[in-house]
């Protein structure tokens, strides 16, 4: 495991869409779904992260957003997901069968800015430690 399941909690699945040329999403979890200002990654079933983010809100909201913006670029439709990272995620999903979106909500700490949660220091820790495949910007 590359990610520590005592802080990462599963709470979706993305498999390819009966058409096998298309991604959904089901929430697993929806407690944990309901978390806000966390970081989450996609894993295989080894629990290999292949994507990691943030979000503001609601993380259910965010994880539930990939197929849209997936199979509209795989549809040839373009958006904010490049043509050859939505067949990355077609490849990835035909070899592993499913990925497990994984969610940590950090604890907030103080700063000069008030109580606040690393969500992006979080993320870009991660992204620098294991150089994942579908993360485009190595901020």
């Amino acid at each position: 495991m590359f990610l520590n399941r005592n802080q990462f909690k599963p709470a979706a699945e993305m498999r390819l869409g009966r058409d096998k040329s298309s991604i959904r999403v089901t929430i697993t979890d929806q407690k944990v779904c309901e978390l806000a200002e966390a970081v989450y990654a996609w894993i295989t079933a080894d629990g290999k992260p292949v994507r990691i983010g943030t979000c503001g809100s609601s993380a259910g909201k965010r994880l539930l957003s990939y197929p849209g913006y997936i199979n509209r670029s795989l549809a040839g439709h373009g958006g904010a997901t490049p043509k050859w990272e939505a067949l990355k995620w077609l490849g990835l999903l035909t070899a592993h069968g499913m990925l497990t979106a994984v969610i940590h909500q950090p604890e907030p700490t103080l700063t000069a800015a008030g109580m606040t949660r690393p969500c992006l220091d979080v993320e870009r820790q991660l992204i620098r430690q294991h150089r994942l495949l579908l993360n485009r910007s190595h901020r």
